[in-house]
């Protein structure tokens, strides 16, 4: 229960101190603090008198929150979200449809009436970051704070960045032709990957002619997104347009749907890897973290950045091929 834990806090006091006050045990405090246990009705009040508040305030009902997407528009009711609040306003990102459902447990809540109503257990603390690399998981089991990672393309990153919809967006392109940010952001460096074509191994190795000759069902990307823009560039070079196909949201659902079907996919290296396909690349990509600036010291940031630059995310997410993970966290110009 975030609110017991934010009274605590607000007040000074660990929870053995609010225990002895209130007359209950720090076992209990801790329990309802991390949302597994609801205290009894002369239990709350006690915790209640002990912090100077009263229990509605502190076990009532979670009151409707006003909620932005972080993608921009608005969620439909219903909806089961993350959330986190991002200067003065509370955003949400729904979980993703294909979401592993060891994940729905990560959700906060959900949308009624446009507005975020919070799960008992749900919170908006934490770190909003936007962007399509799947190692910001990783990075959010490794660190001790909370990341709500975000899946968007770096176009939808950088929209939600400059409109004050995300903490920080991780964005990638080809070295030296980064998009330029629409405000002022602090930099760090994440990573290098290639960016290209998968395809089931059981077409055989093939050439990039052949994959955009429109015989082959192409999945692409949003054109927003980088590694869409990386084919749009490799098909020029080579005279021709582009086949079009349906969209895939991310890296690894654009790959999984190659290696459930004989289609061709636009993806990264690493989740071609994952999946057992072919690759074919198109351009090897700086992947990089921009904070904005007011938000470069935000807690969550720095444990991100702490976690990233670990020897533990290193291990486990240069353990998939097609990471080149040699100067993660190392600050950027700006």
């Amino acid at each position: 229960m975030h609110r017991l834990r934010a009274a605590r806090e607000g007040a000074g006091i660990s929870q053995r101190e609010l225990a002895l006050r209130a007359g209950v045990t720090r076992a209990l405090v801790g329990s309802i603090e991390q949302g597994r246990h609801l205290p009894a009705v002369d239990a709350a009040l006690r915790l209640a008198r002990a912090l100077g508040t009263t229990a509605e305030a502190l076990f009532g009902a979670e009151p409707h929150v006003e909620a932005h997407l972080a993608t921009g528009g608005h969620a439909a009711d219903g909806t089961v979200v993350r959330a986190a609040t991002v200067g003065d306003q509370v955003v949400v990102a729904p979980l993703p449809p294909d979401e592993d459902p060891g994940a729905w447990a990560s959700a906060d809540g959900t949308i009624a009436a446009g507005a975020l109503q919070l799960f008992p257990e749900g919170t908006t603390e934490g770190a909003l970051i936007l962007g399509c690399d799947p190692a910001l998981r990783a990075a959010d089991a490794l660190g001790g704070g909370r990341v709500v990672g975000v899946s968007a393309t770096t176009g939808q990153a950088l929209d939600a960045l400059a409109a004050g919809r995300c903490h920080a967006a991780l964005v990638h392109g080809r070295e030296r032709h980064l998009p330029r940010p629409k405000t002022a952001v602090t930099r760090w460096h994440v990573a290098r990957w290639r960016v290209g074509i998968a395809y089931h191994a059981d077409l055989g190795r093939t050439s990039l002619e052949s994959l955009l000759d429109g015989r082959l069902p192409l999945v692409r990307r949003q054109r927003s997104a980088a590694s869409d823009q990386a084919l749009v560039r490799a098909a020029k070079r080579l005279g021709i347009r582009a086949p079009e196909g349906p969209l895939a949201g991310g890296h690894l659902e654009s790959a999984r749907r190659a290696a459930w079907t004989s289609a061709a996919a636009i993806t990264y290296e690493p989740a071609a890897e994952l999946y057992g396909l072919n690759f074919e690349p198109l351009e090897t990509h700086v992947v990089e973290l921009w904070a904005r600036n007011e938000f470069a010291a935000h807690p969550g940031v720095t444990e991100l950045l702490e976690v990233i630059g670990s020897r533990a995310f290193r291990d486990r997410v240069g353990a998939h091929s097609g990471y080149d993970l040699s100067e993660s966290g190392s600050r950027r110009a700006a």
